[in-house]
């Protein structure tokens, strides 16, 4: 599988699976730093059967399926089932949506809606985001726990689109929780960070549709804590 880091955090008894490359090719990707680097020839990559032996030996209560969205496969599509079926845990997939496994064993989907302007999510990801809108209805109408999250991006991702996400999302339930995002710098990408009161203000507006938005700024991943059960070390 193209899984490039399986990790343990013993104190949340949780796991994450990280999968290399994108479906979308968005222009402040943090990711797109460090793919420039990686020669893919060398990468090594656990299979099926090897990541399900490396779970078992932490035996987590959650796993998540994170990081780059691949293309359908087999693999993927009954990845899902084999952790609950395998390990008993809540499985939580991160994605952007637009291809989404076999939801058997999924516990709870977390999409980032980039845009629903669907010209602006074009210039953004290089995709149509059709099939993700259609993907976020299609989970929450098969009563799967549901989540959204949206990067304010000043200059591109406006207030204005930002509320259109949160309308978009109240229309089909306004309890589903969103979270709204402060672009974090990218070096290749020159739009203004927002600060804390910025991404609060458009939280504020999006509160208007929703019942439950957070406001956070995105300073990238902590690992403190969190043990490699596999790597390939993108990072170093």
């Amino acid at each position: 599988m193209n899984i490039h880091r399986i990790t343990y955090n013993p104190k949340t008894q949780s796991s994450s699976l990280y999968f290399i490359g994108c479906n979308f090719r968005c222009l402040c990707c943090y990711w797109k730093e460090i793919y420039g680097q990686v020669n893919f020839k060398k990468l090594k990559f656990p299979s099926f059967d090897e990541v399900l032996t490396m779970l078992k030996q932490v035996s987590p209560k959650s796993i998540s399926i994170l990081s780059g969205d691949p293309r359908p496969n087999p693999e993927f599509n009954r990845l899902p089932k084999a952790l609950k079926d395998t390990l008993g845990c809540q499985v939580r997939l991160l994605t952007n949506g637009y291809i989404l496994p076999e939801l058997e064993g999924v516990t709870h989907v977390s999409m980032s809606i980039k845009a629903v302007n669907d010209e602006l999510h074009k210039s953004y990801t290089g995709r149509s985001n059709k099939a993700c809108l259609e993907h976020f209805k299609t989970v929450h109408d098969k009563g799967i726990e549901l989540s959204a999250s949206s990067v304010y991006i000043p200059g591109l991702i406006e207030t204005s689109e930002i509320e259109t996400i949160a309308k978009f999302i109240a229309n089909i339930d306004d309890t589903i929780p969103l979270r709204v995002i402060g672009y974090m710098k990218v070096k290749t990408f020159d739009y203004r960070v927002p600060s804390k009161e910025d991404v609060e203000g458009v939280a504020t507006i999006a509160r208007k549709y929703l019942k439950n938005v957070i406001a956070s700024r995105s300073s990238g991943e902590d690992y403190s804590g969190v043990v490699d059960l596999f790597t390939n070390d993108l990072r170093k």
